[in-house]
């Protein structure tokens, strides 16, 4: 019996039924990885808070857990399919991996940054969702819905968040 193999090259899954990324996989991550690494810098985030995925696909790269964005390395890449099975790597992914799969399961959305910026989580306690005080937050295609708080990583937090 032939082992199954990728339609795109032939090649075989590692034997963790994980398969070896693809170069556009391997350009998203390090994008990824880049842009993790911003939202450190910028202040959106503290520590191992927050989170980042990127879809190729029908693959979300997705930042693991636990792992601080600078320590973040090409051998950190970990994707799941959009069913949420791991495809590749062997980090566990984010605990927020249902969020950024209920996004990308309703939309079209090319790209989730989940962070907690700290004035932006004092405001969303006070308001239902951030008014558009800039012209250029137009871009956003109108205010951002603030979700109902849900413990993290749970089904209830994906649905509140999804679209």
């Amino acid at each position: 019996m032939a082992e199954e193999q990728d339609e795109r090259d032939g090649h075989r899954p590692e034997p963790s039924g994980r398969r070896v990324p693809w170069p556009e996989e391997v350009r998203a991550w390090r994008d990824l990885v880049a842009t993790a690494r911003r939202t450190v810098v910028d202040g959106l985030v503290v520590g191992t808070s927050g989170n980042v995925s990127v879809r190729v696909a029908d693959t979300v790269l997705v930042t693991p857990s636990g792992v601080p964005y600078d320590r973040l390395t090409p051998g950190d890449l970990t994707g799941v399919g959009l069913d949420g099975r791991q495809v590749l790597g062997s980090l566990v992914p984010t605990s927020e991996l249902p969020l950024h799969l209920a996004v990308y399961r309703a939309t079209d959305a090319g790209a989730v940054v989940h962070t907690h910026a700290v004035h932006a989580t004092a405001v969303s306690t006070l308001v239902p969702e951030l008014p558009l005080v800039h012209y250029m937050a137009g871009a956003l295609g109108g205010p951002v819905r603030v979700a109902p708080y849900a413990t993290y990583g749970t089904e209830e937090l994906a649905r509140a968040h999804a679209p």
